[in-house]
């Protein structure tokens, strides 16, 4: 026998972004289950990191319509001469590169050990939201979304590709925490899309409240920085002091 049908508030999808996951993830079929099952695949994926981010910045780096982004202002980080758009000294070393770095870590390792609360769903929401130009936007990024798009893609691609080839767990179990990053990235694309597709028009109050969002998780986010930040000038080594230099710079802005 089919089971009642439920009822969705269309508006509310576009204002609480708790309700929304909850409707999404009911909908793929991301559960409590795969949330632990992604934080069970820390110890491993924590090891993945470095590798993944840079097959990142390398795909990047193969398109000059992807590459031209990081001649444009960053959330967060002041690019000069940014209106040229030139790229011809953005490198795998340049400071915009070790910038968008250290925030695609940062952001793996947070998928690999936040609480799944309502804090960590704005944080993903804030970064569908910083990549484009909506009116409440106040960064200066702006990236189409067929490219956020393809990207997702290609993430999703080389993680399962990783996971695939470990030998942590047996074969149920790693083809379960794969299913589980499938569907968490098929989940934060809908928080990208929901910036880019005008199913409705927000309200002037929604508006705000997105805006006043965006400047709360910045907030965060440079708290984190800041503290990373101390932690590396107590360690003490020349990485430490160099990133802790950069981090300034960005907590400066």
């Amino acid at each position: 026998m089919p089971q009642p049908q439920k009822h969705i508030d269309h508006d509310r999808l576009y204002t609480d972004v708790q309700y929304r996951y909850e409707y999404v993830s009911e909908f793929i079929g991301f559960s409590k289950k795969d949330q632990d099952l992604i934080h069970q695949s820390a110890t491993v994926v924590a090891g993945l990191v470095p590798t993944i981010v840079d097959a990142v910045y390398d795909k990047l780096f193969n398109y000059d319509i992807t590459w031209s982004h990081f001649a444009q202002d960053q959330d967060g980080l002041k690019i000069k001469d940014s209106k040229s758009k030139d790229t011809s000294n953005v490198t795998m070393k340049s400071e915009v590169i070790t910038f968008r770095k250290t925030m695609l870590t940062k952001y793996l390792k947070k998928l690999v050990t936040s609480d799944w609360n309502l804090s960590y769903l704005k944080y993903l929401d804030w970064v569908g939201h910083i990549h484009t130009t909506t009116p409440m936007k106040k960064s200066s990024i702006d990236v189409e979304y067929i490219h956020c798009n393809a990207l997702f893609g290609y993430l999703s691609g080389i993680v399962v590709a990783a996971l695939q080839k470990t030998t942590e767990w047996d074969d149920t179990t790693r083809d379960s925490i794969i299913q589980a990053y499938v569907k968490f990235f098929w989940f934060q694309n809908d928080l990208f899309s929901k910036y880019y597709v005008k199913d409705r028009v927000l309200s002037d109050k929604e508006k705000a409240a997105v805006a006043a969002e965006e400047d709360a998780q910045k907030n965060e986010i440079r708290r984190e920085l800041r503290s990373e930040s101390l932690l590396n000038a107590v360690v003490g080594t020349a990485a430490g002091f160099a990133l802790g230099a950069f981090l300034y710079k960005y907590l400066a802005l």
